[in-house]
C-alpha cells in the first residue's frame, strides 16, 4: 500500500536520524535529586512528529503535530523494600488537524516487601489516559482511540526450599474507550480479573522446571443479546533461568480454554516468552512473545486468539550515543464468522528504529522512525503507517 506523503517524510526524518547515527557516544550517569535513599528524577520531552496516517484508516490523512511531554521518575530503596513511580503528563498539538488536539496523562507505582526467610511481594497499580496509538512494540494492541485504563497487580512469591519455589500473582484492569458515533466505529472496552500460579524446581545452578496456571474473568463492554461475561484458563510448562549475568529467560507453552459469553468453549495452543541477552558491552537483544484469547475490542459479539511476538536488537557504540532496532507481530484470529466476511483474521507488522545521543549532562537529543502495515481478511482494516520523530529530552 502506498502512503501519502511517504517518500518526503522519509527523506527528511531520514536525513535527522543518519544526522543522529553520525554523533558519537551515550553516557551512563546517576541522574536525579537524590534526598537520602530517594531518588527523584523530572524530565520533560520535546518532540515533533510526522504521522503519515492520523486515522490508522485506508483513506490515509497526514499531519504534523508538536509534542510537550513532562513528568517525573522517583525511586525508593530501603532496608528491605522499595518503591519505583512515575508521573507524566502530554500535550500534542496538531498543524492541520486541530480536532484531534488532546491532552494525555498518567501514573504508575510499584512497591515491593522481601524477608530474610524468602518471602517476596510486589503490589503495583497504574492509571493512563491517552488517545496515542499503542504500539505493538510496547505492547500494545496497535489500537488508536481516546481510552483510560486502569490496573492493579500483585504477586507473591516464597522460596520453600533451596531447590523450590512457588508465585502466587492477580490482577485486575478497566478498559474504556470514548466513542464517537459521528467519527468512528466502536470500541469495545472490559474489566478483567485474573489469577496465576507457578512452580519452579531447581534443574541445575542455571536453570529452574517453571509449571504455571492461570485463570481469568471477563466482563465485556461489546456483548449484545449475550452473557458479558467470559472465563477463561490455561496451563504451560516450560523453564526458567536462575542467576545468571548476561542472559535471563522464561519460555512457557501449553493449552488455552475460553467460555467467551458462557457459550461455546474455545480450546488454542498458548505460550509465554521473554529473554534478554547481554551480549557485550555494546551489544543487547531481547526477545517476547504470548498468546491468550480475549474478548474482540473491534467486533461486537467476538471474541479472539492473539498471538504476538518481538525482538530488539541495543547497540552502543559510544558512550554517548545508543541506537536501537525493534521488530514486532501481532495476529488476531476472530473465532466466530461475521455476516458477509467470515472468520476475520488480522496481521500486523511493525519495524521501529530510534537513535539517542547525550549533548550534556542534562540534554539529549533522539530520533526515530517507525513504520506499521495491518493485513486483514476484511479489505475495510488494510492500512498501513509511517510516524517520523525528532526530539530533545531534558532531565535532571
Amino acid at each position: 500500500m502506498a502512503t501519502r506523503c511517504v517518500a518526503t517524510a522519509w527523506m527528511s526524518i531520514g536525513v535527522l536520524f543518519v544526522v543522529l547515527l553520525g554523533i558519537t557516544g551515550f553516557a551512563q550517569e546517576t541522574r536525579g535529586l537524590k534526598f537520602n535513599n530517594l531518588t527523584v528524577s523530572p524530565y520533560v520531552n520535546v518532540e515533533y512528529n510526522y504521522d503519515s496516517n492520523v486515522d490508522l484508516d485506508k483513506r490515509e490523512y497526514d499531519d504534523s503535530y508538536l509534542t510537550v511531554n513532562p513528568g517525573v521518575d522517583l525511586t525508593y530503596t530501603g532496608n528491605d523494600w522499595g518503591l519505583k513511580g512515575n508521573a507524566w503528563y502530554g500535550y500534542d498539538k496538531y498543524l492541520e488537524y486541530s480536532e484531534l488536539d488532546e491532552p494525555r496523562y498518567g501514573q504508575s507505582l510499584s512497591v515491593y516487601k522481601e524477608s530474610a526467610k524468602g518471602w517476596r511481594l510486589v503490589l503495583g497499580e497504574s492509571y493512563m489516559k491517552s488517545r496515542e496509538n499503542d504500539s505493538i512494540i510496547d505492547g500494545g494492541r496497535g489500537i488508536w482511540r481516546e481510552r483510560d485504563i486502569f490496573e492493579l497487580t500483585g504477586a507473591l512469591s516464597y522460596q520453600m526450599s533451596e531447590r523450590t519455589g512457588v508465585t502466587l500473582s492477580g490482577q485486575y484492569s478497566d478498559l474504556n474507550y470514548n466513542n464517537d458515533g459521528d467519527m468512528y466505529g466502536q470500541l469495545y472496552g472490559w474489566q478483567e480479573w485474573s489469577a496465576g500460579l507457578e512452580l519452579s524446581r531447581k534443574l541445575s545452578e542455571k536453570s529452574n522446571l517453571l509449571v504455571s496456571g492461570t485463570y481469568q474473568e471477563y466482563e465485556s463492554d461489546g456483548a449484545k443479546g449475550l452473557s458479558t461475561q467470559s472465563t477463561g484458563y490455561s496451563l504451560m510448562g516450560g523453564f526458567g533461568s536462575r542467576a545468571t549475568e548476561r542472559i535471563s529467560y522464561r519460555v512457557l507453552t501449553g493449552a488455552s480454554w475460553f467460555d467467551y459469553a458462557d457459550g461455546d468453549q474455545l480450546t488454542g495452543w498458548t505460550y509465554s516468552l521473554d529473554a534478554s541477552w547481554l551480549i557485550n558491552k555494546k551489544w543487547a537483544a531481547t526477545l517476547a512473545g504470548s498468546s491468550y484469547f480475549q474478548p474482540s475490542e473491534r467486533e461486537m459479539n467476538q471474541a479472539m486468539q492473539v498471538y504476538t511476538l518481538s525482538g530488539g536488537l541495543t547497540y552502543r557504540p559510544m558512550r554517548k550515543l545508543t541506537t536501537r532496532m525493534d521488530l514486532a507481530y501481532r495476529r488476531e484470529e476472530n473465532e466466530y464468522a461475521r455476516i458477509g466476511v467470515g472468520s476475520v483474521t488480522d496481521e500486523v507488522y511493525s519495524l521501529r528504529l530510534r537513535a539517542d545521543y547525550q549533548l550534556m549532562r542534562h540534554v539529549s537529543v533522539y530520533g526515530g522512525i517507525e513504520y506499521e502495515d495491518w493485513m486483514s481478511d476484511d479489505d475495510n482494516q488494510e492500512y498501513d503507517r509511517f510516524l517520523g520523530t525528532l526530539g530533545l529530552n531534558f532531565r535532571y
